[in-house]
């Protein structure tokens, strides 16, 4: 991210432009002045006041920090349903943006959000492009999302590297609930393979097999799977199959038939 820098050198109570000399011992009014446009941040010695007195003690420079307004997400989001985002485009046109839909990149965040200072997505995931974001309906895709705006053909384009960003959007699996796995096919024979599917993949699996007398007949586990194999057990009856995802609990049935 680009900065500007404003070289500060001894000016006695005053605004100072340029370098100057004054006795040894004196004390002086340094004053970060507001840019357009640009917020000051800090001086070259980590100082964080905008308007600071210092004693002068030897020859020494100093340099204020500034960086763009637009350093934290600006862009608004608003939610069309529980499963679907999208930009505030009436409001954001509002305030003079203009944009087409290739412009627009959607990102989940990866752990911590990225400072805007530095990266405007960093290592976070990319999910698709366009004005809208489409969430798994499932809930299996919760989690922070924004939207990167390259504004690069925009008047204001010149700002943050032309990019701006929205704010961040965060989904929970509250409500409604994960729609919980399944086991197809239900009515099976002898050894037969079976699926269990719409497994969360952010959460490890443990899928537990038992008879009708409760007793535990078999045990698979795995991380990171939408659904998984299942061979059906090889002598007639009902059979009860735990499947432990994440938080989820489910019970699934099946029957196997001669």
């Amino acid at each position: 991210m680009r900065r500007r820098l404003l070289y500060i050198l001894f000016l006695v109570l005053a605004v100072p432009i340029g370098a100057v000399e004054v006795p040894c011992g004196t004390w002086i009014e340094l004053r970060a002045t507001a840019v357009e446009d640009w917020h000051f941040v800090h001086w070259n010695d980590g100082d964080t006041s905008a308007v600071r007195r210092v004693e002068v003690l030897g020859n020494v420079q100093y340099t204020a920090y500034y960086a763009p307004n637009c350093e934290d997400p600006v862009l608004p989001v608003v939610a069309l349903y529980d499963w679907l985002i999208m930009l505030d485009i009436k409001t954001i046109n509002a305030a003079g943006y203009h944009f087409g839909e290739n412009n627009v990149s959607w990102y989940r965040v990866k752990g911590a959000p990225d400072s805007f200072q530095e990266d405007a997505t960093g290592d976070d995931e990319p999910m698709g492009t366009g004005f809208y974001l489409t969430i798994d309906q499932s809930f299996l895709g919760t989690g922070d999302y924004y939207a990167a705006v390259d504004m690069s053909a925009n008047p204001s384009g010149e700002l943050c590297g032309s990019i701006l960003r929205s704010e961040i959007v965060h989904y929970a699996s509250t409500t409604p609930a994960a729609v919980p796995p399944v086991l197809e096919p239900t009515v099976v024979c002898p050894n037969e393979s079976q699926r269990i599917l719409r497994l969360n993949p952010h959460a490890p699996t443990t899928v537990t097999v038992y008879d009708i007398a409760g007793h535990r007949l078999q045990t698979l586990s795995a991380d990171g799977v939408e659904r998984m194999s299942l061979q059906a057990e090889g002598v007639a009856g009902c059979y009860h199959v735990v499947v432990q995802n994440g938080d989820q609990r489910t019970v699934l049935r099946y029957i196997v038939i001669k």
